[in-house]
């Protein structure tokens, strides 16, 4: 069972996409503007990580191997333990509580901001390192966490909804987040060329081992 939700976390976060999206229809004469915002926000965030590890899928390839040009590319840094943790409670332990609490407006920001900075991530930085113009999760940076994003922000400076203290609540939430979660914990703490949890060889030649000469 492990072994499967190691494998197939993004797979199964299609289902929480589709029951979000069921949600949505049902609420959405009582969901809030800024609720169906973030509700689409977690939807845009299912479909990034089935992009990166699903279809077209090869992340790990392309990190570990394009970015890192590590050794042990289905192993180091990024690992499927690691990855399942960097993702998994961003996925329903941020993204979630933002909807249901769509007035601690701190948090919901902190959700946007950190979508906003996965185009540096992906658009920049990744592209930079690979040489390329995409990259696994890019298109879904571009077209859903980018727009939504800016309709979120837009809809709640419009309304008087964002104050000066949500900005520094969503910068300093977004800051911790990607630091501790992200660079400390998934690149700092967790990489281990010993590790039990490689990436399968699935995982490892889906289409972004095209981006580093694999496929």
């Amino acid at each position: 069972m492990i072994n499967f939700i190691l494998h197939h976390w993004y797979d199964l976060g299609v289902i929480s996409g589709l029951l979000a999206y069921r949600y949505y229809y049902v609420n959405k004469r009582t969901l809030s503007i800024p609720q169906k915002l973030l509700l689409a926000n977690f939807i845009a965030l299912c479909i990034h990580q089935f992009e990166e590890y699903r279809f077209p899928g090869g992340f790990p390839t392309a990190m570990n191997l394009g970015v890192h040009h590590s050794t042990a590319p289905d192993r180091y840094p990024l690992n499927a333990w690691s990855s399942l943790l960097t993702n998994v409670p961003a996925t329903y332990g941020v993204y979630l509580p933002a909807i249901f609490f769509p007035e601690v407006t701190g948090l919901g920001l902190t959700t946007v901001i950190f979508g906003f900075a996965q185009f540096y991530i992906h658009g920049i930085n990744m592209n930079l390192k690979l040489g390329t113009i995409y990259n696994p999760g890019l298109a879904s940076v571009v077209f859903g966490f980018i727009p939504i994003g800016l309709k979120y922000v837009l809809h709640m400076q419009n309304n008087g909804l964002l104050t000066r203290r949500d900005w520094i609540i969503g910068f300093i939430g977004t800051w911790a987040f990607s630091y501790l979660l992200i660079a400390k914990t998934t690149f700092g703490l967790l990489p281990d060329y010993n590790t039990s949890y490689p990436f399968s060889p699935a995982e490892m030649q889906r289409w972004g081992a095209n981006l580093v000469g694999l496929a």
